[in-house]
């Protein structure tokens, strides 16, 4: 989009030519109605408030000899403009929505929440420039993020980047009803397809991980006071494999070689991210210490045995 600058050089350049773009610009993000281009044109200095409607009609038709399908503004379309087609939308097909997509699954695992929504705008923004709505679709869907809205998770973003503890309400998976929790919001986590919110909740002195789909209300937030980092879970163990996925930045190497195996310390948030991690690994990990976490995870693999014993 052209600067306010831009009616400084006016003599320069040609003034149809100059709101041609700059009405396509205003089209290609929203619908228009008359009086809304003409507050930017005004604003982008390139028609004054005494000038005809007129002006903008016949921008309308340059734009339409170029090659642009604009409906009309009628109660169709709430008195507005809609650019239907343009001659530069973006050109892509099946194949090439297939590559990204299988590009984007091997690295949206290790990103961070603030990649992945720059990833989703910039999809929203690509899928606008497409034509076909099946094309389209499947640009879109392409964003871990499309089954959530994208208020929310910047708003639960901030919340995290100030350390804002939340009196949230909450429905847990292994509960009939939901419960208010006090909860000082450290980190969101995009995992398995699911994004969940690292916290310290008040009420059990226990770090805790939230899925966002089970928030059901934000009843209040606060600043935290004297906030201090709440204590992770430290575990040692042995890996003979790191597999695709590699480590994660929470995890170290100590010692060890590909032949014999490594020896890795990792800092997780909780017992259930860090018991979620070394299942992951399967029988290529061998954890080491501390001996109770150690002696859960057994205690879990001889529980999970006899269930699938009791399926066959």
């Amino acid at each position: 989009m052209l600067n306010n600058d831009i009616g400084q050089e006016l003599s320069q350049i040609s003034l149809t030519g100059t709101r041609a773009l700059i009405l396509l610009g205003l089209l290609i993000q929203e619908p228009r109605s008359l009086a809304e281009i003409k507050q930017e044109f005004i604003k982008f200095k390139v028609m004054e408030p005494s000038h005809s409607y007129d002006i903008i009609r016949i921008d309308l038709n340059t734009l339409r000899t170029m090659g642009c399908e604009i409906s009309r503004a009628d109660k169709r379309t709430n008195g507005k403009y809609v650019l239907l087609r343009h001659p530069f939308e973006l050109d892509i097909n099946k194949n090439e929505i297939s590559l990204l997509k299988r590009a984007f699954n091997k690295i949206k695992e290790n990103s961070n929440i603030e990649v992945l929504i720059k990833f989703d705008k910039l999809l929203k923004k690509l899928s606008g420039q497409v034509y076909d709505q099946q094309l389209k679709e499947q640009l879109i869907g392409i964003s871990p993020l499309k089954k959530y809205s994208e208020k929310d998770i910047n708003t639960l973003a901030s919340d995290c980047r100030n350390k804002k503890t939340l009196l949230l309400k909450y429905h847990s998976p292994v509960s009939k009803s939901s419960s208010e929790k006090q909860i000082t919001a450290e980190k969101l986590i995009f995992k398995n397809d699911k994004i969940y919110l690292y916290g310290y909740d008040h009420s059990i002195d226990e770090n805790v991980t939230l899925n966002i789909k089970r928030i059901l209300k934000i009843i209040s937030r606060k600043d935290t006071d004297n906030y201090t980092q709440s204590n992770s879970v430290t575990i040692k163990f042995k890996l003979t494999n790191f597999g695709v996925s590699g480590l994660d930045e929470s995890e170290k190497i100590l010692s060890g070689d590909a032949k014999d195996g490594f020896i890795i310390e990792g800092e997780y948030h909780n017992n259930f991210v860090a018991t979620q991690r070394i299942l992951s690994f399967g029988s290529a990990c061998t954890v080491l210490e501390p001996q109770n976490f150690k002696e859960s995870i057994i205690a879990l693999l001889k529980k999970m045995k006899e269930i699938y014993k009791n399926d066959q």
